[in-house]
Order: structure tokens, then C-alpha cells, then sequence
């Protein structure tokens, strides 16, 4: 093992080196190079102790482990794997070669999501969340934005906060979204959805509601142009480069968050709001071609 004389910022592609070499490590590295894949942004923040015990190996093996990556120790690995976040690591499904089989595509692809999942979890900021669902139970009207895939999530927002009797409008087309932006007050709700965080129309749209005096909340990367817009901002860092590749782990991540934020908003409502969500599943009731509550067809 050659060991570096300089810091961990200095490596580059650290978290690919640790996947590539995964295979030929020890039992014990095997455990703290998966911790540190699945949770590379919990990994920033964790203590030497907390990281050991989350790979269930001791202190000094997490030490050794470090050092195997020529880094001085855990908080210069640290330092490493925060670089390497934020330099961007390949696209999550890049490693799916021309001679996977089916098999070993659905592993790659299932378990990206998975890891994604896992990961957004860990690092979710619960008091965002908590002052979002305050937002939102409140609110006199919802506005929902997004633009190109983005839309994708405030078309399931939409649908989500619509069957707890929240009085939501969307738009899908960029002119429309800042029309209706202006026209918000304070007692109104504006989500915006973006997977980068930088497409202008989005950003704008935010700015004009912010303005109008609305509640601007926003799903999408931390530190971005949209977070600067926003009142409360639930960020979803991902390690897939959403700026060059179609978004995939990425909308699964921003489709958690609405199921979260419209389950916390359906349960502070009590038993209000599960009447709401029943009559709005019986009034399309008849487009069932099938009906068995017993076995559950036709529940969606």
C-alpha cells in the first residue's frame, strides 16, 4: 500500500475506487466499503465510532480501511468522499456493460434505486419536512411547478394532495406557471419540483411566487438557483448526474418525498382527511372493470 503524503482532497474519484476494489477486499472492508456506498453523505457527517459500529467492525480496523485508500486517517476520508460528491461520480447505471444479461441488469438498476432510497432516507432534513406539512395543511390554495421530467413529480403531487381535499392547481406550461405565480398570496402554497435545480423557468416561477407573498417550498439538489428562492427546501442530493442523463434513481427519490410529505398532511388532518381520501376513491368508483374488496382488485 503506497500512502499519500498529501490530503483526501487530493484523491480523486475516491467512492469509484472503493466500488471497484469492493470485490478483492477483506470481509471487514467489504462491510465499511458498502456502508460507504450506500451512505456516502451520512458517511460526511458521521463520527469514527458511529461509522465503525454502522459496518459492525472496530476502530482501528475503520482506521486501517481509510488508509488502505490513501487516506490520513477518517476525517481526511471524510474530506475525500465529500470532494468526490461533489465533483459528481459516473451515472448510476454506467457500470451495466454489453455483456450483462437481464439478470444482472435488474440487479444494477433495482439496486441503485435501492441504494438512492436508503441514502435520501438517512439524510432526510425532518424539520423541513415538518414545517412543509404545516405549509401545506394550511394552505388556502397549492401551487404546483415543474418543467421537462420535473413535471413528472408535480403531476404525482397533484394527485397526492387533490384526494386530501387541498386545494391544488397545476400547470404544465412554463407562461401558465408564472401567471398563476403572481397571483398567489400570503395564505397560498407554491411546490416546486426540479431535479437540478437550474432551469430558469423553474427558478423564475419560485422568485415570482416568493414575491407574491407565498409559502415557496421547493424538492430538488441543495445549494442550487431554486433553493435560493424557496422559504423551505427539502433537498434530494443523489449521486446520479442528473445535468448530463434522463433522471431515474432520482425521480424515484423526489416521488418518496410527495408520498411522505401527502401521508404526514393525511394524518395531521385525522379523521377529516381519511374521509376526503374515500370519497374522492369512490366517486371513480364505476371505472373499475373488476371490484373484490376482499382481495383488493380494483383498488388502483
Amino acid at each position: 500500500m503506497t500512502q499519500s503524503s498529501g490530503p483526501a482532497v487530493r484523491q480523486p474519484a475516491l467512492l469509484a475506487r472503493i466500488r471497484a476494489a469492493q470485490p478483492g477486499l477483506s470481509r471487514s472492508f467489504r462491510e465499511l466499503a458498502r456502508v460507504v456506498l450506500e451512505r456516502p453523505e451520512a458517511v460526511t457527517r458521521m463520527r469514527l465510532a458511529t461509522f465503525s459500529d454502522a459496518a459492525q467492525v472496530s476502530q482501528p480496523t475503520a482506521i486501517r480501511f481509510c488508509r488502505h485508500f490513501d487516506c490520513e486517517g477518517f476525517p481526511g476520508f471524510k474530506i475525500g468522499v465529500a470532494q468526490a460528491m461533489m465533483t459528481g461520480l459516473p451515472y448510476v447505471h454506467s457500470e451495466i456493460g454489453p455483456a450483462d444479461d437481464l439478470s444482472a441488469m435488474a440487479g444494477k438498476i433495482f439496486g441503485a434505486a435501492a441504494d438512492t432510497l436508503r441514502t435520501i432516507r438517512d439524510s432526510l432534513d425532518l424539520a423541513a419536512i415538518e414545517r412543509a406539512v404545516t405549509a401545506i395543511a394550511q394552505a388556502r390554495r397549492i401551487e404546483l411547478f415543474g418543467s421537462g421530467l420535473s413535471s413528472v413529480a408535480a403531476i404525482d403531487a397533484n394527485q397526492k394532495f387533490m384526494r386530501l381535499g387541498v386545494p391544488t392547481v397545476l400547470h404544465l406550461d412554463s407562461h401558465l406557471q408564472r401567471m398563476a405565480a403572481v397571483t398567489l398570496t400570503a395564505a397560498d402554497v407554491a411546490i416546486g419540483f426540479s431535479y437540478t435545480g437550474q432551469i430558469r423557468d423553474v427558478v423564475r416561477t419560485a422568485e415570482l411566487a416568493r414575491e407574491s407573498g407565498a409559502t415557496v417550498i421547493v424538492v430538488t439538489r441543495s445549494r442550487s438557483a431554486l433553493t435560493r428562492a424557496a422559504d423551505i427546501v427539502i433537498p434530494v442530493d443523489t449521486r446520479e448526474d442528473t445535468f448530463i442523463y434522463a433522471p431515474m434513481t432520482t425521480r424515484l427519490a423526489h416521488l418518496a418525498v410527495i408520498d411522505l410529505l401527502s401521508t404526514a398532511v393525511a394524518l395531521r388532518a385525522g379523521p377529516k382527511g381519511a374521509m376526503m381520501i374515500q370519497r374522492v376513491k369512490t366517486a371513480v368508483r364505476d371505472e373499475w372493470l373488476a371490484h373484490d374488496d376482499a382481495s383488493g382488485v380494483g383498488q388502483g
